[in-house]
This record gives structure tokens, sequence and C-alpha cells, in this order.
């Protein structure tokens, strides 16, 4: 799922760091490997570090267990699994820094490992914003994000859990064709620890599955739509309303009409949201591409950047939402940041590099996991409800669009967005008159931001995205 792919260490990095199956991954590791304390393996590696010379040392290690069941072409294709595990370490020396990574967790190897990231910094130029964060309080530690019973989960039960889903959105409709889909279960744990005093350790579980497809009716085709769920336990997890909701609006969508050209409102459901908002917020958030100035909102902080409904927050701490840990990729406590409150930007996301060069403390946005330095990336990126019934933002709508899914290119950095609206509705006078087809849109997400007339009192939790329904004034859609 391509939400999962640009997670923290304990999501994506594990996963992309062995991509092999459980037997191959077997012909690479020990039971050792398996067996090892984080913390231990960890602390190991920092004191390496310091007894060759290093003045500050960083030891990230993480493993997991991935089972993923696959869907292609309305058939269940193949169940895999895989056990990623690893460990990066950084050094810091003189203010130069040096990075080495290694995909197990064997003593003689992490040391290697060790004495590559020395090497590294010794050759590499200072930088006097280099340091790595100190231990100041006592870690808070989040309840509610493992659950040990996805410990137990079988390649049986995965399948079963994935062959529901499909069984569902076909028979809702003989109609309905399932391209692809997937679920999966991941239980992951990880570890930092550095020499001024950080020393994090928990256990995470996500489980998340998706559908995408279609319906066909005597040649007709509908828009493709893709449902998303995801839960960290067991308990949450609802295949049968995932599939359901995926089947009706493909449904939904046979027999659409072409529309005219026209500029008025789009209202975007929580899916459209992530596909066309978040990644340009996150990009213009981000502290690196700020002191780069890259970003649209470098020198915006205490400007309005947004409409005044509408109100952004970063919070790890938020336990439904699959960005949900205790601390960040350097071992600093996750916390709830207010990003943009009432159209007014607050604050840029952190990591301990770029708030040094700020002058300020992480806000524990250090992102990534075992293969590379940590970067910087949103947690649970949050919209706060408005005042409104979605129901009744449709009725305020004179002529308007609601888009289901966006199909297309969005630049973060400029904020220019242009492709198709998927799934579309045409809104006149309130009502919902007839599904669109062939609709393109165009506008500027930044501009859109500031255009923001509605926001929902309803919200949807999309992987690591708490969003409501929004409508955006004087956006242009043109037919194909």
């Amino acid at each position: 799922m391509s939400r999962n792919s640009k997670k923290r260490g304990m999501i994506s990095s594990r996963s992309s760091s062995s991509s092999g199956s459980k037997d191959n991954h077997k012909k690479k590791t020990s039971a050792k490997d398996t067996d090892t304390d984080l913390l231990e393996i960890c602390s190991l590696a920092v004191n390496e570090a310091l007894r060759l010379g290093a003045s500050e040392v960083e030891a990230y290690a993480s493993r997991s267990m991935n089972i993923t069941a696959y869907i292609e072409n309305n058939d269940l294709k193949h169940v895999k699994t895989n056990q990623p595990l690893g460990i990066g370490i950084r050094v810091i020396l003189n203010k130069a820094s040096g990075f080495a990574s290694v995909n197990m967790l064997d003593v003689g190897k992490v040391k290697d490992a060790v004495y590559n990231a020395v090497s590294i910094a010794r050759a590499c130029p200072t930088d006097r914003y280099q340091r790595l964060p100190t231990n100041k309080d006592r870690m808070p530690i989040l309840n509610g994000i493992y659950d040990k019973e996805v410990d137990n989960l079988t390649v049986e039960d995965i399948a079963k859990y994935a062959n529901d889903m499909l069984n569902t959105a076909k028979e809702y409709d003989a109609r309905v064709t399932v391209d692809s889909g997937l679920f999966e279960s991941s239980s992951v744990e990880h570890a930092v620890y550095n020499s001024n005093g950080i020393e994090a350790w928990e256990r995470v579980s996500v489980i998340s599955w998706s559908i995408m497809g279609m319906a066909r009716d005597d040649g007709t085709v509908s828009n493709f739509d893709v449902q998303i769920g995801s839960s960290h336990s067991i308990k949450g997890v609802d295949v049968i309303a995932t599939a359901k909701e995926f089947a009706s609006s493909v449904v939904g969508s046979l027999n659409s009409r072409k529309g005219e050209s026209f500029k008025g409102m789009m209202i975007v459901t929580p899916n459209a949201f992530l596909e066309l908002f978040k990644e340009p917020i996150t990009f213009a958030i981000n502290a690196f591409n700020v002191q780069r100035r890259a970003s649209r909102f470098a020198n915006m902080l205490g400007k309005r950047v947004a409409a005044d409904t509408v109100t952004i927050v970063d919070d790890a701490t938020y336990t439904e939402g699959i960005g949900a840990s205790s601390f960040d990729r350097e071992g600093v406590a996750h916390r709830r940041n207010v990003i943009v409150e009432k159209g007014i930007l607050k604050t840029f996301i952190h990591n301990t590099y770029t708030a040094s060069k700020a002058g300020r403390e992480s806000t524990g946005n250090a992102a990534g996991g075992i293969a590379s330095p940590p970067s910087i990336d949103t947690t649970n990126l949050i919209v706060d409800g408005g005042d409104m019934k979605y129901e009744d933002m449709i009725r305020e709508v004179k002529h308007g669009i609601i888009v289901n899914r966006f199909s297309g290119n969005v630049s973060s950095v400029d904020g220019i967005f242009s492709g198709v609206v998927k799934g579309g509705q045409l809104v006149i006078d309130g009502g919902v008159a007839y599904p669109v087809k062939e609709m393109m849109v165009a506008g500027n997400i930044y501009s859109a931001l500031k255009d923001v007339y509605m926001v929902s009192k309803e919200r949807r939790l999309v992987l690591d995205s708490l969003l409501p329904y929004i409508a955006v004034d004087n956006v242009s859609f043109t037919t194909g």
C-alpha cells in the first residue's frame, strides 16, 4: 500500500530493508539475530564507536514480522512473509557525521558497520550544526499501539481476511471487478540508544488493507476506486465494511455523463484530500525544505497560509492513526504539534539537525529506518473538523464537483496541480445531479488552502491521516 511506503522506520523501512521470502531470509540471518536484545546491541554499537574516537553516537535497530496477502484480477494470488531487521549507526566526530548500516544483528557485522561509520566521519567535512538529542525527561510510552494477538496471526489468517474482502466486493454486485488489493499484518520492535542518554524501546503492531477496481456493465466502465483500512489491533479490522464501500462507490459511478466546463466549488473527500493536499503540506512544513528555501511557507511563520476554517495538527500520540509511536527516529519523545491554527502557520516540523540550525528543539519528527540517517516527516496528520455536517455542506453548493479521488500531477514545490477527477459527482443547487466522467481539474494547492470555504464535522481516518470533507471555491473544471 502506497501510504505505508513513506512511514518512519517502524513501518516502511522495515518493509523495504528486506524483500525476500521467509525461507530466503533464513539464509541471511540466524536465530541469534532474532533473539538479540535490541537495546543491548545498540549499546554495544555506541560503546564501540566511542572507543574508536567518536564524540557522539546513535544506534537505531529494528525488526519485524510481516505477512501480506495479495489480490490480483479477482483472485487471491499469493501470500508472502518477510522478517526484516538490522541496525543503523550514526557517529559525530569533530562535528563531522558518518553513517553505516547492516541488515543483521550479528556482533561482528555490527562492529564492522561502526568502524565504517567512524571512517566516513573522519573523511567528511565538519558541520557546526551536527549534534544528537539529549535525554531530559522520562520517556512516556503510548498504550494502544501494540496488540500481542497480531503476533499470532498465521498465513492462513491473513489469506482469509483478504478472501473475505474480495468475496464481499464481488458478491455485492456481479458488475464489480477487483483489480488489486492486499491485506497485511506487521509486528514491529524498534529501539534507539545514544551517547547522550537516549534509551528508548517499544513494540508496535499495524494491520492495513486495501481494495481497488471498477464496475463493468454492457461495455460501460466505471471510474476506478480504492478504499483503505488500517488498525493497530485485530478488533479494529473490518474488511467487510471496506469492501462494501468500495463496491457501492464503483457501482454508483456507472453510467456517468460528460459535464460542462465551469469554475466553482470543489468538494474534496478525505481520500481525495490525501491525494491532493497531503504531500504539498508535508513538503511545505518540513524544516529541511524551509531552510533550503524550497518551501512555499518559508518566511511565513505567524502569517496566514490557509483560510481561518483550517487547523492542521501533527500528532503521533493519536493512537488510532498508524503513524502513532512513543518516540521518533532519534529517540525524541513524540508530542502534539499544532502546525496551522485557524489559517495561521505556527511551526515547522524538525529533527535535531534542522532544529539546531534554527536555534530550537526538535519537534519529534525525525523519520526513517535503519538504512539512512534521520530525515523529517509527519506522523499522524490531523485536520480539525468544522461546524457543518457534510450533507449540509452539499446543500450550500450552487455549482460544484465532489472529487472522490484524483489522478494526476501535484507539485509540492509550487503547488500546481492538474489531472482527472475520479468518481466525481456534479452538484447543482445543493443536490447531487449525476456522476461525471472525463472531467479535468486544475489549480494551485497553496491557493486552494486559502480558498477553503467549508469544513465538515465528520472526519475519516485514512491510514496516518484524520481528515474532514472540505469545500474549496474558485476551482476550474474542464471537460476532456
